[in-house]
C-alpha cells in the first residue's frame, strides 16, 4: 500500500489500503495476459474507486466507469462475480464511504457485483472507541441500528474492518483496534443472528514484537500488540458467526504461517480465509506459491485438509478511467489468478464456487 504522489483527495489515501501502492503511469483498464480457461471463481474481496477529483476535491463520482474496468479483468480471468466493499476507514480518514456509493453498480450487473458494507460506518464507530473497555447502550443501540440498515439494502455481510493495519507509506494511516473490542463482539452476534460472513483485515501478531524492518514509526508503533488470543476471543464469543480473516498470503509481519493459520482453523469451525497474492510487498515465508517452483507443499495440505474454510479474495483496486490516478498498488488480481490454476480441480472448485456461495448465501 505504499503511494506515490496520488493527487485525489485524503480519501484515496486510505484506499489504498492492504496494499503497497505505487506511482505507476499504467492505467487499470486493460488486464496482462493470463490464464483464461480453467474453474471459473467467485472473487471475494475488492474494492471500486470511482470517485474522483483534484487535491481535497471530489469533482465527481464514476463507479460505473470503475465497474466497467473490472468487467474486463472478470471476462479476462474466469471471474463469474466479485464481492465489492469499502476499504476499513478510521477516523482520521478524510471522506470516507460505505456501501452506498456501490449500490448503483451492483444493482445494475446483479449477476456480476454484490457488496459488503460498514467500512466507512461500522468501522469508525469501532475505532472511535479502540481504547474503551465498556461502550454506551447509546452507542450499541446507534452500531446496531446502522448494521441492520446495511443488511436491509442488501449487502451479503459485513466489511471491510481493520483490527491491525499498517500505514506502508506517506499519508497512508495507522489503524488499530482489538479484535475483541465489544462492538466487533455485537458485530459478530448480529452476523450470526442473520447468518452473514464477517470480513477482518488483521496483520498477524502472535506476541508483542517490534514493528517490521523497513515501516515507518511513527506513525506506526514502535512495538506491536498482539493480537491473536484476542481474535480467538472474538471468534469463540459466537460460534455462529462465520469470520473471514482476509489476505491470507500476503502478510507484513512474517507471522501469518502455515502453522499459525492451520491451528486456528483447527481450533475455530466458523473461520474462513480469503487468498491474495500481492507480485511484491509479502513476506515469502508467508506466501502459498514460491516462485520457479509453484504451490508449496505445505499449503497445498492445509487447504486439503480444511477444503471448506477457504475462498479467493484478491484485493484489488479498480479505479474509474476519469480518475487522475492509474494505478492503486500492485496488481494482485494475476498473481492470484496463478495460484487458483495451480490448485487440484477438485480444491478450485470448493475455492472458487462451492465456499463463497456457502459463505456469502450466494444462489
Amino acid at each position: 500500500m505504499r503511494y506515490g504522489s496520488f493527487s485525489i483527495l485524503g480519501l484515496i489515501a486510505f484506499l489504498c489500503i492492504f496494499l503497497m501502492c505505487t506511482s505507476s503511469t499504467t492505467l487499470l483498464s486493460q488486464p496482462q495476459q493470463g490464464p483464461s480457461k480453467g474453474i471459473a471463481y467467485i472473487d471475494g474481496h475488492n474494492h471500486l474507486v470511482g470517485r474522483y477529483g483534484s487535491p481535497g476535491v471530489v469533482e465527481g463520482q464514476d463507479y460505473e466507469g470503475a465497474a466497467q474496468v473490472a468487467l474486463v479483468f472478470m471476462d479476462q480471468y474466469n471471474i463469474t462475480k466479485m464481492i465489492i466493499m469499502p476499504p476499513p476507514f478510521a477516523p482520521q480518514s478524510p471522506q470516507s464511504y460505505d456501501y452506498t456509493d456501490l449500490l448503483g453498480v451492483c444493482k445494475k450487473y446483479p449477476a456480476r457485483f454484490a457488496f459488503l458494507g460498514g467500512g466507512g460506518t461500522l468501522n469508525l464507530m469501532i475505532h472511535q472507541t479502540a481504547s474503551e473497555k465498556e461502550i454506551s447502550p447509546a452507542l450499541k443501540a446507534k452500531f446496531k441500528k446502522t448494521a441492520l440498515e446495511i443488511l436491509d439494502k442488501g449487502a451479503l455481510g459485513f466489511g471491510e474492518f481493520a483490527v491491525e493495519h499498517f500505514s506502508l507509506g506517506p499519508n497512508h494511516i495507522y489503524a488499530w483496534a482489538p479484535p475483541d473490542h465489544p462492538l466487533f463482539m455485537l458485530l459478530a452476534d448480529i452476523a450470526a443472528e442473520h447468518d452473514v460472513p464477517l470480513d477482518i483485515h488483521m496483520e498477524a501478531v502472535p506476541e508483542a514484537m517490534p514493528l517490521p524492518a523497513g515501516l515507518r514509526s511513527p506513525p506506526n508503533p514502535k512495538i506491536l500488540t498482539p493480537n491473536i488470543a484476542g481474535f480467538e476471543r472474538l471468534l469463540v464469543h459466537n460460534r455462529k458467526a462465520r469470520i473471514l480473516w482476509s489476505h491470507v498470503g500476503w502478510c507484513n509481519t512474517g507471522k501469518r504461517t502455515v502453522a499459525l493459520c492451520a491451528g486456528l482453523l483447527g481450533r475455530h469451525l466458523n473461520l474462513y480465509m480469503s487468498f491474495k497474492i500481492s507480485p511484491r510487498d509479502s513476506r515469502s515465508e508467508c506466501m502459498p506459491i514460491k516462485e520457479g517452483v509453484g504451490l508449496k507443499a505445505e499449503w497445498l495440505q492445509v487447504i486439503r485438509e480444511f477444503p471448506d474454510r477457504f475462498i479467493i479474495g484478491t484485493d484489488q483496486f479498480y479505479v474509474s478511467p476519469r480518475s487522475p490516478m492509474r494505478q492503486i498498488g500492485p496488481r494482485s488480481v494475476e498473481p492470484t489468478n496463478r495460484f487458483f490454476s495451480l490448485l487440484p480441480p477438485d480444491l478450485a472448485l470448493k475455492v472458487g464456487q462451492e465456499n463463497p456461495r456457502r459463505i456469502f448465501n450466494i444462489r
